[in-house]
């Protein structure tokens, strides 16, 4: 038995341990609702009235159970039977499900219709998170009642915790639009109440006769042994808003008590080369600071700005009228002086031009003090070397904390990719971790074809930051061409867009992932068990640029720009997969790699819940790092230089130059029918699979 078997037997034994002292029991969440209803032929409405009870906690000495943070209260007023899509959009009832043990929990939520309630279920529709709008009627049975007496008791969901993890629920309910003018829908009341049903948890999909990987991912979604049903139901959700994070996340400003030293630097151009042939002018030697600024509760973001009354929130505030300051000489003590960022590009000519960051900032600074250092750079296209200053600013740092947000748009969803329905996961899920090749990874998405994409998660459980990548390195070498957007890129001569973007010279990021898996996978005799499903590298161009993708006189911008910042609308189809599908063998590609294995796309980070001008630091694929994705995003021809997304660790989808240092996390594709040995997906119990 390995380390891995030994583990999971434990774990086992201690679940079963579990079992012999705790049994099934009930949560309460004082939820009470009165319906009113009052139907004529030609008019029809019914009145909400709602109550909340207390919580009422069940414990005890080896589990603990809770529900938490109840919000907004069902209170409709005069509300007609509505279309499902007006009834989506109601305010949800909201409630966190709380798992203060260690012992992996299964549970349902249940609906209890009581005993005084004479509205029938068949009249009302109900909505858990963003599940399949349903017919309460329709809904399967609970397999007990805790009222006495209730007229029924309906499962809404069934869901799974591990240990001292908690998942948060939005419930809507409305009265169908289909409810006829008859008696025995008049003047009817309805009460019920949220009943959650708790036990430590046996179900395992190995020991339920489930041995893929494939359908453990699907049989866990809903602690079911049907898989067929599962995929129905995750078929059946509403549909994503990927103009929105996931979860929806309301952020609160937080700024640091006491000022300190040393908060953040920037290097700047030295005073020495104004007027040289580095074409130095004396504000790009400068910052930028305002006397105020702007919080954006919504999109966590700050903006710097001035205000005419720096004192009053309310005067205008606007970054039109920002000044460029000499830090040398400030009295910092004569106001308020904030800051984000600065920095400066330099061209093959070794031209410099200072950029300032002045909104969408994560972070800003008080500045209270300032030490200038000299310092020499060197231009990386030219190997020039070039006087600078590097500020090193005191003060007081200001950035944001979660004040509440909404989770409930989590887990599998399905939607197209090159080879039929893909089943992709969203949002802050926490039940998609896969043991492999002596490391952690996260399930992405099972992929059209079956197999199943995931993203490398370090080599211990939980990692975050560096500790999930393989390495830090360029995505390219060189950047100051179009061609070095590509995974593999062709001539740089500028002739026309076919020979740029061929196939025929590595990245440094494909070279470096490619060393990895000939170590990781080949070498220890994992091959077998790899898809050859490809790796996106869309390199297709805009339909609102200017540019062609090939000549370094005008900036080209790429598709996945487009879908990002503007349709907001991702996809998982490669549209010239003829060449940008990266794959050994399969024709679906280009068949062009060595080793199948590349990187995670822009689009897969928005289908995970990040989006445009929001923060998401709740999504499982942040990680608190800054990483490598494979989509291009522009050639900018005024630095000349190639621009690569990445995920960015203040919790957004940014863009730098391919020459940048970012993380490596490999992407694979296991074959769709990997057997498991053992695990139900969750960081401290991962699927493990079979690799001998």
């Amino acid at each position: 038995m390995n380390v891995e078997e030994e583990k999971n037997e434990n774990k086992l034994k201690s679940n079963k341990n579990h079992k012999k002292y705790a049994y099934k029991y009930a949560v309460i969440v004082g939820l009470l609702i009165s319906i009113v209803s009052i139907i004529s032929m030609s008019y029809a409405y019914f009145l909400y009235t709602e109550k909340q009870e207390g919580t009422n906690v069940l414990q005890s000495t080896c589990l603990s159970f809770e529900m938490t943070d109840q919000q907004n209260d069902i209170t409709l007023q005069r509300t007609y039977p509505i279309l499902d899509e007006e009834g989506k959009k109601l305010t949800p009832f909201t409630f966190t499900v709380k798992n203060t043990c260690d012992a992996y929990m299964s549970y349902t939520i249940n609906l209890e219709t009581l005993q005084d309630s004479t509205l029938a279920n068949k009249y009302v529709k109900v909505m858990l998170n963003n599940e399949a709008i349903v017919n309460l009627a329709s809904l399967p049975d609970a397999t007990f009642k805790y009222y006495d007496g209730s007229v029924s008791s309906k499962v809404l969901g069934t869901y799974s915790l591990g240990g001292n993890e908690e998942e948060e629920f939005t419930f809507r309910l409305w009265m169908d639009e289909d409810t006829p003018a008859v008696p025995e829908a008049m003047n009817k009341t309805m009460s019920s109440k949220i009943v959650v049903n708790a036990t430590v948890s046996t179900f395992n999909p190995v020991e339920n006769g489930i041995t893929t990987l494939h359908d453990a991912i699907f049989a866990s979604e809903y602690q079911v042994t049907d898989v067929a049903t599962a995929i129905e139901k995750i078929e059946a959700k509403q549909t994503v808003d990927t103009t929105k994070t996931a979860p929806i996340i309301d952020w609160q400003e937080n700024a640091s008590a006491a000022p300190k030293d040393g908060v953040t630097s920037s290097t700047l151009p030295a005073k020495s080369l104004i007027g040289s042939s580095f074409d130095v002018t004396e504000n790009e030697t400068k910052v930028r600071f305002g006397n105020s600024y702007k919080f954006n509760s919504e999109t966590g973001y700050y903006t710097i700005c001035n205000r005419p009354t720096p004192e009053s929130p309310d005067s205008e505030c606007v970054t039109s009228n920002l000044q460029y300051y000499d830090p040398e000489e400030v009295n910092y003590n004569d106001g308020n002086y904030y800051y984000c960022s600065t920095g400066y590009n330099i061209s093959n000519a070794d031209k410099i031009s200072t950029y300032w960051n002045v909104s969408n900032c994560a972070t800003i600074y008080r500045i209270t003090g300032v030490t200038p250092t000299a310092t020499e750079s060197t231009n990386s296209l030219t190997q020039t070397k070039f006087a600078t200053t590097k500020y090193t600013f005191n003060g007081y740092t200001l950035n944001q904390v979660e004040l509440e947000s909404d989770k409930s748009d989590r887990g599998l969803y399905a939607a197209e990719d090159d080879y039929g329905t893909t089943y992709y996961y969203r949002g802050s899920v926490k039940n998609n971790y896969v043991y492999f090749a002596n490391a952690y990874w996260q399930i992405i998405r099972i992929n059209g074809d079956k197999s199943i994409r995931m993203i490398y998660a370090g080599t211990k459980p939980n990692a975050t930051g560096s500790a999930t990548y393989i390495k830090p390195a360029p995505f390219n070498n060189d950047r100051d061409n179009p061609a070095y957007v590509g995974y593999m890129y062709g001539n740089t001569l500028n002739s026309s867009l076919a020979e740029t973007n061929a196939n025929e010279v590595s990245s440094n990021a494909k070279t470096e992932l490619e060393n990895w898996y000939k170590t990781n996978i080949e070498d220890a005799g994992l091959s077998s068990l790899i898809a050859d499903s490809g790796f996106c590298n869309d390199r297709t161009l805009s339909p609102t640029t200017t540019g062609n993708g090939y000549t370094t006189d005008v900036t080209t911008y790429y598709a996945p720009y487009y879908r990002y910042y503007t349709s907001k609308t991702p996809t998982f189809v490669c549209s010239n997969n003829e060449n940008d599908l990266f794959t050994v063998s399969n024709e679906k590609g280009n068949k062009a790699a060595t080793y199948p294995i590349g990187l995670v796309t822009v689009d897969e980070l928005m289908y995970a819940g990040f989006a445009t001008g929001y923060m998401n630091r709740l999504t499982y694929l942040y990680q608190n790092g800054n990483y490598w994705s494979m989509s291009p995003f522009h050639f900018d021809s005024g630095s000349l230089a190639a621009n690569e997304f990445f995920q960015d660790a203040t919790g957004n989808a940014y863009s730098d130059w391919v020459t940048g240092g970012y993380g490596l996390r490999p992407v694979i594709n296991l074959q769709s029918d990997v057997t498991i040995s053992g695990g139900v997906g969750t960081s401290d119990n991962p699927y493990v699979v079979v690799t001998e």
